[in-house]
């Protein structure tokens, strides 16, 4: 079964969905396209995961859109948790009635002569603009050290959901920022820790860069660190991983578990054949205004994987840019009928 429409979105999280309310606004003729439920991303990262964004009436940078903001919901203040946020999205998708295909996968793209033609499981879709906002979960990043990726005793921390596993066992955290931080926290009570960092350090106290270690992790974390109840290896060179040992600054040290909090890549295997321009240092597509693709007309990216700068990977930084871009194709729609 073929399907056609004005415009194609892929992903359901908090770009998506701010793409599929601005397109109804606009009258545009859209699906969202979810290959499971909506917000599943968020459905599947640790649920008492602590947003970094407020979500209060004076400062709001949780909410996805002004009409609906979370704040008016029954959440955690100052900071929601993750399993509050994922079902903010679902009632933002019902609250705008936005027309969403669930269990509908992403198989493969291809250029059309007019559009994109994107297969599902069970049905081709055939779209003249195709939004691509699948965020950036399915895609963690674990360092190209030798015998790190692939290891049996390696997972990142998005895949992190319990301690208690790990209860009186010896793991190490590679990682800097937030995730690093709250992981390590999480695990001081159960297992002994190391945190092994590249360079130092930084938190949002000092140099007021929100990418840095922010919130209660700051205090918790220095006073953790200070008791040696964490232990803190920073300007650490790993130099490889074998067996159960991971070797560095000319040492090594025997662990039941590594945890990488490195973040994560662009996700843009549903791309295929596609041969889509990315920056070579973060692998993020290249693209010009409004997010559309610099080689590809009519394709766009919404969300972390529009990146220009850092705050573009923040929650409350890639919202605000999404109205522009369903505007832009709007225009064009317009424009293509006169």
């Amino acid at each position: 079964m073929i399907i056609e429409k004005e415009l194609i979105i892929i992903g359901s999280g908090p770009a998506g969905l701010r793409a599929g309310e601005e397109a109804k606004k606009a009258e545009l003729d859209y699906l969202i396209l979810e290959q499971g439920e909506v917000a599943q991303s968020w459905k599947d990262i640790r649920q008492d995961l602590i947003m970094l964004s407020p979500c209060l009436p004076q400062r709001d940078w949780t909410s996805i859109s002004t009409d609906f903001p979370i704040w008016k919901l029954d959440v955690t203040r100052p900071y929601c948790y993750a399993w509050e946020f994922a079902e903010y999205l679902v009632r933002h998708a019902d609250h705008f009635s936005l027309n969403i295909s669930e269990k509908s996968r992403a198989k493969a793209i291809r250029k059309i002569d007019d559009g994109y033609e994107i297969d599902t499981d069970l049905t081709v879709y055939r779209c003249k603009f195709l939004v691509i906002a699948a965020g950036f979960f399915g895609n963690p990043y674990i360092p190209d050290i030798p015998g790190l990726r692939g290891h049996p005793l390696v997972m990142h921390s998005h895949q992190f959901k319990s301690a208690e596993h790990l209860r009186n066992k010896r793991v190490v955290i590679i990682g800097s920022g937030n995730s690093a931080a709250e992981t390590a926290i999480i695990l001081a009570g159960y297992a002994q820790v190391y945190m092994l960092v590249r360079n130092e350090l930084r938190f949002f106290s000092k140099t007021k860069n929100l990418c840095d270690i922010r919130g209660i992790s700051e205090s918790y974390l220095l006073e953790l660190m200070a008791m040696e109840i964490i232990r803190y290896l920073p300007r650490t060179k790993i130099s490889r991983v074998e067996q159960d040992h991971i070797y560095f600054n000319d040492k090594e040290l025997e662990v039941h578990q590594i945890i990488c909090a490195t973040g994560y890549n662009a996700d843009l295997s549903m791309l295929g054949d596609l041969q889509i321009p990315v920056h070579s240092k973060t692998g993020f597509p290249v693209i010009q205004d409004f997010g559309e693709s610099m080689a590809f007309e009519k394709l766009f990216f919404a969300g972390p994987l529009a990146y220009t700068h850092l705050t573009s990977l923040l929650l409350h930084g890639f919202i605000k840019l999404i109205p522009d871009t369903i505007a832009a194709i709007a225009r064009r729609r317009v424009n293509a009928t006169i």
